[in-house]
């Protein structure tokens, strides 16, 4: 305990499928403090901590952006009381919104800039507004570049208080484009194929945005539009014949749209730029082969079709028709966790150039981000080869399930616990009240972290003695 006194012991112990699952009874009034638990043979421990804690009687939460942006004119701002039962809280909530001055001057050269509010909250137990932002300074040589909120509310009836706090940040960016799905390097002569993505400063995506990409190799330079999706996102295919195997750089700028005191498709500033650098891809071989991305996110155990893309020159094949064997493997957590060959018949008119695809499950034995590579050795001793990462949620071999019989239900009734495993199983519950895990935010257990006691074995790079001529 707290004061060094050994207060529970067990001898003998013999662990079952490798778990020993022990348990004892704290005192009505225990000392308060670390308690520590020694496992003598193994020369390890481990503690927890016994603290005093009475529970607030409601939770006071803030809805508003994480981040504004200083040239809105205003904000929305919602502050809500919940009794842990979900119920709102009826009471008057006091809010106010504060910009400090800027950390390196003085206290008293400028004051901070605050608005405050006052009301009741509504049926659902929350207060709405929409703040203002012509209170507060864009300026941050002056000012800070961000925003406090604090929020009391007074429960009615019982003058019960409760408060909360929230930083929000002011920025001068309106958004940001991204390139996304793209490679490092090119194929000399083949089409590179990229995206990129226009998000707001929230990180939304933004559709119907023009967005011009300039390509610049050398002193030779392109430019060319694209309008952004649905989805905020534009694809492009770039012709890499001129870029004389040479590296190329890519930016992309958002441009005016429909802005009256704006020149019309000229760079917008508000929006930040993309930059991204291309290498030539190294090859003695004329041939090549492009493993296509999946850019979403794989789940676990669904077959995906992985395609391949392929151009062969006849000076690596021999004479006639030829059959080309791609031979390809897959790393995960353990190395090499699949392979095979692909034999495809090529020589033949219109068989110079073509696809094809590999199918692949992924399993728990991939993730989190397996990569597939695809090689080919020819006959004249040259090789072609590409890779690809892929992004796959975590996956375990056994899976459990929880449930209560009834979603709901009133305060000191029975509910039963529903829970799901395979046979034999051994599993641990832990219940406790909605509140109580504040206390300890990211210490319960939950599949980030499970995963994470497991971490990869294999490193993609290469080993130190090993140098690239």
């Amino acid at each position: 305990d707290p004061k060094n006194n050994r207060i529970e012991q067990w001898l003998n112990v013999v662990p079952q499928d490798g778990i020993a699952d022990l348990s004892f009874q704290l005192s009505d009034e225990p000392l308060l403090g670390t308690y520590v638990i020694n496992v003598t043979s193994a020369n390890t421990y481990s503690s927890f901590s016994v603290e005093e804690y009475v529970p607030p009687k409601f939770e006071v939460t803030f809805e508003a952006p994480h981040q504004i942006y200083a040239l809105d004119q205003t904000f929305p701002l919602r502050v809500c009381g919940r009794y842990s039962y979900g119920k709102g809280v009826q009471g008057m909530v006091h809010v106010s919104l504060c910009q400090g001055i800027a950390p390196f001057l003085p206290s008293a050269s400028k004051p901070h800039l605050c608005q405050e509010f006052s009301n009741q909250t509504d049926k659902t137990g929350c207060f709405f507004t929409n703040v203002s932002l012509s209170s507060f300074s864009r300026d941050f040589r002056y000012y800070q570049d961000s925003v406090v909120a604090e929020a009391l509310l007074v429960e009615d009836g019982t003058e019960a208080r409760v408060n909360a706090s929230r930083k929000l940040l002011i920025s001068k960016i309106r958004g940001m484009a991204v390139f996304d799905d793209v490679n490092s390097y090119y194929h000399a002569g083949e089409t590179y194929k990229g995206k990129v993505k226009v998000v707001d400063y929230q990180g939304k995506a933004l559709k119907h945005k023009t967005v011009l990409l300039v390509v610049s190799c050398g002193e030779h330079q392109w430019k060319q539009k694209y309008i952004t999706g649905d989805s905020g996102t534009a694809s492009f295919s770039l012709n890499t014949t001129a870029w004389n195997r040479t590296s190329a750089s890519l930016e992309a700028s958002v441009l005016h749209q429909d802005d009256l005191d704006k020149e019309a498709e000229t760079v917008d500033l508000s929006y930040q730029r993309a930059s991204y650098f291309v290498r030539p891809f190294y090859s003695t071989s004329r041939s090549f082969l492009s493993v296509v991305r999946v850019p979403e996110r794989m789940p676990c155990g669904k077959k995906q079709a992985v395609q391949v893309d392929f151009r062969i020159h006849q000076e690596d094949l021999e004479h006639g028709p030829k059959r080309v064997i791609f031979s390809y493997f897959v790393t995960g957590k353990r190395g090499i966790v699949h392979a095979g060959q692909k034999t495809v018949w090529v020589g033949l008119p219109r068989m110079l150039k073509g696809f094809f695809s590999i199918p692949l499950t992924f399993s728990l034995i991939y993730g989190p981000a397996p990569r597939l590579i695809v090689y080919v050795i020819f006959p004249n001793g040259k090789i072609i080869a590409d890779s690809a990462v892929f992004s796959v949620s975590m996956c375990f071999r056994n899976k459990a399930e929880l449930s209560f019989s009834v979603p709901e239900t009133l305060p000191g009734s029975e509910v039963g616990l529903q829970l799901l495993a395979a046979p034999g199983s051994t599993c641990a519950i832990w219940a406790a009240d909605r509140s109580v895990p504040v206390l300890r935010p990211g210490k319960e257990l939950s599949s980030p972290l499970i995963s994470g006691l497991f971490p990869s074995v294999y490193n993609s790079g290469y080993p130190r003695q090993v140098s690239e001529d």
